[in-house]
């Protein structure tokens, strides 16, 4: 008797590992199409590929600047992306013998960047800048300057899609009235969806 009972016991996990293992199989069949062995992952949309980001400037004292460099880039393929970053700088300082000066300055860039490593790419970038100046005693004026710059970057993920970057850069059209002077160091933030 107790042979039959203990032979009952193993028809019953047997016929238990069974159902489990029917059940896991429907669930998990649930990520298959109805063709044997097709995924059926989503398709990535457009929007899939789009991430966010940009920078901001503050800096206060002597000379102070405001900047705002919002961005938007689109992942052409895991490696390759695209993208622009309109741009707004104020900048406010003392002239030596005329006194404050302030610019408001307006621009932008387009950008394409490609990863070499897994965390490491490179970037190239064409920038314009339009300078609206008033100094004192003197007419507002409009100066225009374009940049073309190259270099590369690290990109840590900070979790899910979000990343920070530092970029080093060469602007290969640096002259004296360029605004930045060689290397152009930039950190910002993206965020993909």
């Amino acid at each position: 008797m107790k042979y039959r009972s203990l032979s009952r016991d193993y028809l019953y996990i047997g016929i238990t590992c069974l159902a489990l293992l029917f059940v896991s199989k429907i669930s998990f069949g649930q990520d298959y199409n109805q063709n044997y062995g097709e995924n059926t992952k989503p398709k990535k949309t457009f929007a899939s590929h789009l991430f966010f980001g940009g920078g901001l400037g503050l800096q206060f004292g002597s000379i102070t600047l405001i900047e705002i460099s919002p961005m938007v880039g689109y992942k052409i393929t895991p490696k390759f992306s695209i993208g622009l970053s309109p741009t707004y700088k104020y900048y406010s300082y003392n002239y030596a013998g005329y006194g404050k000066v302030n610019t408001n300055v307006f621009g932008g860039s387009i950008f394409s960047r490609y990863f070499i490593f897994e965390n490491i790419f490179a970037h190239v970038e064409y920038e314009t800048l339009a300078y609206n100046t008033k100094e004192p005693n003197q007419p507002t004026y409009m100066q225009q300057y374009n940049s073309f710059f190259v270099g590369g970057g690290y990109n840590q993920r900070i979790g899910g899609n979000s990343a920070m970057f530092i970029l080093v850069l060469w602007n290969l059209n640096d002259t004296q009235y360029s605004p930045y002077s060689n290397p152009v160091i930039r950190v910002g933030f993206s965020v993909g969806l």
